[in-house]
């Protein structure tokens, strides 16, 4: 599991768009005069790998990565099926943003983007 939270990490933090949607908290988050982010500023900061929202009072998105609801392969008794899940956290302040849709939406349709039908060591197909 370390390495594969690991690998979905890294997916999170090199992807300009979720990065942007991240750091900067206001309607234009992709305007050019805008520099690109170093996601890995980001990680443990608004992309998070333990089930936990920072409490340090700053209002902005996030992304929680967590690895739930660990069931025995019925087909296969020998593999575990299990679910890895996306938490997305938004204030209602920063949902509206200008583009063509809505900042948690935008950040969902990147998640799916990334991770859909994608391979990852030892759990198969997402």
């Amino acid at each position: 599991m370390g390495e594969n939270l690991f690998r979905i990490v890294n997916k999170l933090v090199n992807n300009k768009k979720i990065c942007r949607l991240l750091k900067y908290q206001d309607s234009t988050p992709f305007d050019d005069d805008k520099p690109d982010i170093d996601g890995t500023e980001l990680l443990h900061k608004q992309i998070i790998i333990v089930p936990r929202i920072p409490e340090d009072g700053i209002e902005c998105s996030f992304i929680i990565v967590v690895f739930d609801q660990y069931t025995i392969n019925p087909a296969n008794p020998d593999f575990k099926v299990c679910r890895i899940r996306f938490d997305i956290v938004c204030p209602y302040s920063e949902w509206v943003i200008n583009a063509n849709s809505l900042r948690p939406y935008l950040l969902m349709q990147e998640i799916d983007n990334i991770f859909n039908q994608s391979k990852l060591s030892g759990l198969g197909n997402l």
